[in-house]
């Protein structure tokens, strides 16, 4: 699997997980812009890794490689978070940053585990929200999961054709498989290294 098919999995880690491990007034940017890599080497978090599967209260973020030394610089500063557990050279094209999910936040681990966004912390709600610089009233994919907004629920009673009951949660359960880094993902094609 290449990089850029792997950036394309859509993980609901990247929207509500993300967020829980970046340090305080932290943005989405941190992660996928910087002075050195205006569109940053970012390529995608995920809940769980098939190689590190003892490891349950944690992100898994895949960077592609750089060799230059801005990128070296970027990451040393990515693993000065409070929540960096460790840092892995998987291939010849990609690294992962391997963060634990705060203590305080393990209740909003568990509820994503079982698609219950509404019922996250509030304080967790509004980090999501600040990390994509965004407000609950926002017309914004997670803003209305989080709030169980009106617009959000009319887009997917649209998509389905049919109502949803007013308890229902407004996206479903993440899928372990998407969610998932795969041993089989780690490239071994030494060209995509830019």
């Amino acid at each position: 699997m290449t990089l850029d098919e792997i950036k394309k999995i859509k993980t609901k880690t990247v929207a509500y997980l993300l967020p829980l491990v970046t340090p305080r007034n932290g943005k989405i940017t941190d992660f996928k812009e910087d002075e050195f890599f205006p569109k940053c080497n970012f390529i995608n978090a995920f809940r769980y890794c098939e190689e590190f599967s003892e490891l349950t209260q944690h992100v898994f973020v895949l960077y592609k490689y750089s060799p230059i030394a801005g990128f070296e610089a970027y990451i040393s500063r990515m693993k000065k978070n409070p929540c960096f557990h460790s840092y892995i050279d998987f291939d010849k094209v990609s690294v992962m940053l391997i963060y634990e999910i705060p203590f305080e936040c393990l209740k909003t681990l568990a509820l994503f585990d079982s698609g219950s966004y509404s019922k996250f912390r509030v304080e967790d709600k509004k980090k999501i929200l600040d990390f994509y610089s965004a407000t609950s009233s926002d017309n914004f994919g997670p803003s209305g999961v989080l709030y169980k907004k009106d617009w959000r629920r009319f887009e997917i009673e649209k998509q389905i054709g049919m109502s949803l009951p007013q308890d229902a949660e407004l996206s479903s359960i993440p899928s372990i498989e998407e969610e998932t880094y795969f041993i089989k993902y780690k490239v071994d094609n030494e060209q995509e290294v830019i």
